[in-house]
């Protein structure tokens, strides 16, 4: 976690109230120099590289990232901040002209300055780097580091071989022992198979609500499909049955985490903090998930309604270049506290590319199941239920979404009185 501010005049940083609301993750230091603040706090996740020119502070998932995947560099005599973000995202970067602030976190920057005194942030894009001076009016400058755009020539079968290839090749560099999420769809199902190709051992976790609130058919309930996955790869699973009750409480430090008021990520964040609990508890510090699969090799179904042709493969480029790093961010954010690093198999750069560059015909098919060459590739591996079983939005599949809207509606603003990043306000971890 880090913060800089150009002008420590105009704002005070309290060390010692953001240490408070931050002390779970480590202890916070400081640097001023040149009337200009630097703030840090260290955990698991923070590096830090200081010497006479430049103060280095670099984010990265230990074991992980050969290289940050997020950092700041303050260059003292250039008198300029370089914020970078690596395409892959699970860190993300916020930034301000004037101000001139740079932070890793929103709440971070609500704690520092107050709440009212901070203007609309904007997030730094994966794959792009900023100059930002420390003094002067001139502007900041962004640009793009990273492109996928490739021809692609493989044909369906090869297709298929080669997602088979990469997943397992993705799998094998993951260090063991490793936990991961398992829904029983075809995304987590698949990373499970290929874990086992590749002779790793591994412990499946499956959330659900203890209670279920309505029927369900069995094919949109994750709880059975998992324990068909995992009885059937041989694999050892961990029912992680929620409360619903503790779920609504733990809403508003969802959004905390989050960074975001969205129903659609805050359903399923406020379960997550519990998977998260009982992941630490079982003694792992890293844990998979299959986020990536949907927008790699196929895409949600209801962007088929509104785009077409070009316009169909540039929101699947979009997804892949903006919204997906940012949602991994999201999760990253959420499993932070515990020490828990979140790790996507489908997440590489020969991956991506792959997807960045999938023709359409091979992510859309007949029957509206998308994902048909990963489904392909680890057909022979996974039962045929699963293997064909259509998706399921986990908040919906283990009826999260169900419970909080019975405590706060149906509005698409239902969670906007939690998204609050006052310094009074922030919800400390436990």
């Amino acid at each position: 976690m880090f913060l800089f501010n150009a002008d420590e005049d105009c704002y005070q940083t309290d060390v010692r109230a953001v240490a408070s609301g931050f002390r779970v993750y480590g202890p916070t230091r400081e640097l001023r120099r040149n009337g200009a603040c630097l703030l840090w706090i260290e955990d698991r996740f923070v590096r830090v590289t200081q010497n006479h020119r430049r103060v280095l502070i670099e984010c990265q998932r230990p074991q992980f990232d050969t290289k940050a995947i997020c950092s700041l560099e303050w260059l003292f005599e250039e008198e300029e901040i370089i914020l970078r973000r690596r395409w892959s995202g699970e860190f993300g970067a916020w930034h301000w002209q004037e101000p001139r602030i740079v932070a890793s976190h929103l709440k971070l920057a609500a704690l520092a300055f107050g709440v009212a005194r901070v203007p609309a942030a904007v997030r730094l894009a994966p794959g792009h780097c900023l100059r930002m001076a420390t003094r002067g009016r001139s502007r900041s400058r962004i640009v793009r580091d990273v492109s996928f755009h490739a021809p692609f020539r493989l044909t369906r079968d090869e297709t298929v071989t080669a997602v088979r290839r990469l997943v397992r090749l993705s799998l094998a560099s993951c260090p063991q022992p490793m936990a991961f999420l398992l829904s029983g769809g075809i995304d987590s199902s698949a990373i499970a198979a290929a874990a086992c190709a590749t002779r790793k051992d591994v412990r499946a976790f499956v959330f659900s609500l203890r209670r279920p609130v309505r029927p369900q058919p069995l094919s949109e309930r994750d709880l059975p499909n998992a324990r068909c996955v995992a009885a059937h790869l041989g694999i050892p699973l961990t029912e992680i049955l929620l409360d619903g009750r503790a779920i609504e409480r733990q809403v508003p430090l969802a959004v905390q985490l989050a960074e975001t008021a969205r129903g659609t990520i805050i359903d399923e964040c406020a379960a997550l903090i519990s998977v998260a609990k009982a992941v630490r508890r079982a003694g792992y510090d890293a844990v998979c998930m299959g986020e990536a699969a949907d927008d790699l090799f196929g895409g949600f179904k209801f962007a088929l309604r509104l785009y077409r042709g070009a316009r169909l493969r540039r929101y699947y480029r979009h997804e892949l270049d903006v919204s997906l790093p940012d949602e991994l961010a999201v999760l990253q954010n959420v499993f932070r506290p515990w020490g828990i690093s979140v790790i996507d198999p489908y997440w590489t750069s020969e991956l991506v590319r792959l997807g960045y560059n999938l023709p359409l015909h091979l992510r859309i098919d007949p029957h509206r199941l998308m994902k048909t060459v990963l489904r392909e590739a680890f057909a022979d591996a996974l039962p045929h239920e699963i293997v064909s079983r259509p998706k399921c939005v986990t908040r919906d599949a283990t009826q999260v979404r169900d419970v909080l809207e019975q405590r706060f509606g149906r509005s698409r603003e239902r969670y906007r009185t939690f998204f609050n990043f006052n310094t009074s306000a922030i919800v400390r971890v436990r």
